[in-house]
């Protein structure tokens, strides 16, 4: 398994109301499918919202560079407001990171007052 996203965008303004008023800019999740595969990527879900975001995209790249371009060719078009990369682990791969924090031995602490 490669690097597994969710990502959230917030669309600036104008973006929106083209989409809004061009039929052919609505279809934001077709666009971001074929980024995605442009990079050797797998989209899994897209969903969108209203309210903070726009759209959500659940996917997955083959390794970090490939999701690093995919976010700095997005980014540099300037089509969002703000946009949130979240890290996602299979809920099996969660649960043996918690034991793997316990059964770890370090010398890391909280700060004492």
């Amino acid at each position: 398994m490669g690097v597994l996203v969710l990502y959230m965008v917030k669309y600036e303004n104008d973006q929106k109301a083209a989409m809004v008023s061009e039929a052919k800019n609505r279809d934001r999740a077709a666009i971001h499918r074929q980024a995605i595969t442009d990079f050797g990527g797998r989209p899994i879900a897209q969903y969108g919202s209203y309210g903070e975001y726009d759209m959500v995209y659940i996917y997955e790249m083959p390794d970090d560079k490939a999701l690093a371009a995919n976010l700095h060719l997005t980014d540099s078009f300037g089509l969002a407001k703000y946009s949130k990369t979240v890290p996602l682990m299979e809920a099996d791969d969660f649960v043996a990171s918690l034991a793997k924090a316990h059964e770890t031995p370090t010398g890391y602490s909280p700060a004492k007052g």
